[in-house]
């Protein structure tokens, strides 16, 4: 069932390019691309910094965030636990791999890297993967994540 909703996911996520296209609208200008990536930036200082209200913040009110291998998170402060609930992070970094969207809607894939912090008597432990979001400008021009799926490499 749920390879389902990921290929049901990433279907209707691969057809949206072409869907908005014959709604007629503008392509994102890269200043949009810009402020997305930007957003990006603030969403890594948060989570190095442990700053979980500022993370949670940078979702919609009712994102949905789908972690691999846990139940969906749905809004934004179930997602701030869902984040503060997260085991120390002695690194993390996102890397935006492609951008596009038309008005006020973008889909952003990219990949991630954190390295947990070590436990007493443990190495650090790596883990990576890679994300697939929809976001939304806002009204006052910031792009909130609507939803935010993770997948992890095996």
């Amino acid at each position: 069932m749920r390879i389902i909703r990921i290929l049901t996911f990433a279907a209707g996520v691969s057809l949206m390019p072409g869907f908005l296209e014959a709604q007629g609208r503008a392509e994102l200008p890269q200043r949009e691309v810009d402020r997305i990536n930007e957003a990006s930036e603030v969403f890594t200082k948060a989570v190095l910094s442990s700053n979980w209200k500022m993370a949670a913040s940078l979702y919609t009110e009712d994102a949905v965030l789908y972690a691999p291998g846990e139940a969906a998170v749905k809004g934004r402060p179930a997602i701030e636990v869902c984040l503060a609930a997260s085991p120390a992070m002695a690194n993390f970094t996102l890397r935006n791999t492609r951008a596009e969207g038309r008005d006020d809607i973008a889909y952003i894939q990219g990949t991630y890297v954190m390295t947990l912090a070590s436990r007493e008597g443990s190495e650090p432990a790596q883990t990576s993967g890679y994300y697939l979001e929809i976001r939304r400008r806002q009204p006052d021009g910031r792009w909130l994540t609507a939803v935010q799926m993770l997948s992890a490499h095996r």
